[in-house]
Formats: structure tokens, sequence, C-alpha cells
């Protein structure tokens, strides 16, 4: 059997259940899917201060499951770093020998096999920028924008979802429209149970980021695949950390 863990990097149970269902729908018979969120940090991830605290808590899940690997009928084959903002992916890359992938990484790359032209529609303005520089590190500035829907992350759940949804297919349409996008990114975890609903009513692909870093972990995980440790992921050297993070001091 394979194991998978998806992490949601942020505080939302709401959010974490909701990935954890779709990746649990969607992964192949003998994979398994360990859904978890940290116990500290922000409630939702919007922009880069609370994407800076959210990535230590990722990464102490993360830690804590590779020093107790024996707790786990199976060991993790690879990580999900369920959020857009792919929040602590290169910080744990070096945690783990596990391949890890993001959101935004994996549904750029699954995009791009069937759009020349995309665009990534998030929920609130303060992450465009964030997300316009992951899409240039990812090669994909020629291919993509990336719109805001103009509400709230944690909008997506409870009494307004119906609004979020939308919001954001207005904000899809104009995509379409203006920007010649030719599919559509959901640009957040918590999008991940309305991609089959958005795709049928646009007429054209709707990538949803849970789904696509699953399928693509997984993948990884089955063929054995590994992160490379000869350069840049390579396990932090030993150090003293102070103060909250001594915690966190690498081991070498």
């Amino acid at each position: 059997m394979s194991r998978i863990a998806v992490i949601n990097p942020n505080l939302s149970t709401g959010f974490t259940k909701k990935v954890g269902d779709q990746a649990k729908r969607i992964v192949a018979d003998g994979t398994a899917v360990l859904a978890l969120n940290p116990q500290f940090g922000p409630d939702s991830i919007e922009g880069y201060y609370d994407e800076a605290f959210a990535s230590v808590g990722l990464l102490s899940v993360i830690r804590d499951l590779e020093a107790a690997p024996e707790q786990l009928a199976d060991p993790v084959g690879g990580y999900v770093v369920a959020c857009f903002d792919d929040t602590g992916v290169d910080a744990a890359r070096c945690l783990t020998a596990a391949p890890v992938m993001g959101l935004c990484e994996a549904a750029l790359r699954m995009a791009a096999v069937v759009a020349s032209r995309f665009a990534i529609v998030t929920p609130m303005p303060v992450s465009v920028r964030p997300l316009e520089h992951l899409v240039s590190k990812y090669g994909a500035s020629s291919q993509c924008v990336v719109r805001a829907a103009g509400v709230r992350t944690l909008d997506f759940e409870g009494e307004n979802a119906a609004m979020a949804y939308g919001a954001l297919k207005k904000q899809a349409e104009i995509c379409l429209a203006n920007d010649h996008a030719e599919a559509i990114v959901l640009g957040c975890a918590g999008m991940t149970d309305i991609a089959q609903r958005l795709q049928a009513e646009l007429g054209v692909p709707v990538i949803d980021g849970v789904s696509a870093a699953v399928k693509m972990i997984e993948a990884l995980a089955m063929l054995g695949i590994r992160t490379s440790k000869a350069g840049a992921y390579a396990a932090p050297p030993s150090k003293a950390y102070h103060g909250v993070f001594a915690g966190f001091a690498p081991q070498g």
C-alpha cells in the first residue's frame, strides 16, 4: 500500500476535511490518504504574512511524521501541501526525501497540458501578486494570468458559499472573455468541491489544485521517486535555533 499525506497548512478543519475527502475520492485502490493540519497557525492563508507563520506549522506536521514512521501502518510516500500559495514547499523538500507538491505548481503543470492559455482565479486581491510570483517561478507567465474573485477564502464554507461561488464564476467568465483563457485554475484549496460543477457550467477545463497535486504525488510515490538530496533540497546543516524555534533546530 502507498500512503500520501495531504496537509492543510492553516487551522480550518473544514478545509482539511474537504481536501481529505477529495483526495480519498480520486486516489487509486491501494493508496491511503492521511489528511492533517497543524496545531498552531492562522485560520486561513491570505497573503505573505499568513504564509510565513503557516509554513512553520506545516513543517511541524512533516517533522512529526518523519520522526515517528512506526506509528503508521505504512510510511508516507509523498506529501501534498494543500494551499495554493505553495506554502513552505521548498523548505518541506529539505525535511523529507519523500516528494512534496504544492497546489499551484501541480495545477499549472496540468493546465498546460490541456490549454495554451489559462487563468488562475483566487479569492482575494492580496493573493494576486504572490501567485504571479509563483507563476513566474514555474515558467508559466506567458500562458497564465491571475485574477481575484473579491471574496474571502473562508467564504467558500458555510452560509457564504453560494455567494462565493457566484463571484468566482463571474470572474472566471471575465477571464474567458477578456483574457482569452482556455481553462480556469482554481486558486484555493477550499474550492476543490466545486471544480466539476464549474467545469460543466463554463464548458472549459477547470483544474483543481488539490486533485492535480494528489494524483501527481500518488504517481511519484508509486514509482518510488524521491526528492534529490544532491543540491538545494539537501537536509539543512546542524545548528542551534533559539527562542520559540529551538525545537526546530536541524540535526544534520
